[in-house]
């Protein structure tokens, strides 16, 4: 029981890690989206295209994001957290 319970920890560790990556990276995203959506640029100097690539990626960053929340949760839950 006790191996488990260190594996379970270290899985909790390894996600806790991968899960504070991607919200740095999720920040940095929606900031730079936010910096290509410049309410005081004019409409026609907008850079849509990178801004819709940065979105891309920010909606992939988040579901994976929220999965791995999802997993810290159930190895919580299985160490009685």
């Amino acid at each position: 029981m006790d191996e488990e319970r260190l594996r379970f920890q270290g899985r909790l560790a390894e996600k806790q890690l991968k899960a504070d990556e991607l919200k740095l990276k999720i920040v940095g995203l929606r900031d730079s989206v936010r910096v290509k959506l410049d309410p005081f640029e004019p409409v026609e100097d907008l850079n849509i295209e990178v801004a819709y690539e940065l979105m891309v990626d920010l909606a992939a960053a988040h579901i994976e994001y929220v999965e791995i929340l999802g997993e810290i949760q159930a190895i919580k839950k299985a160490l009685g957290k």
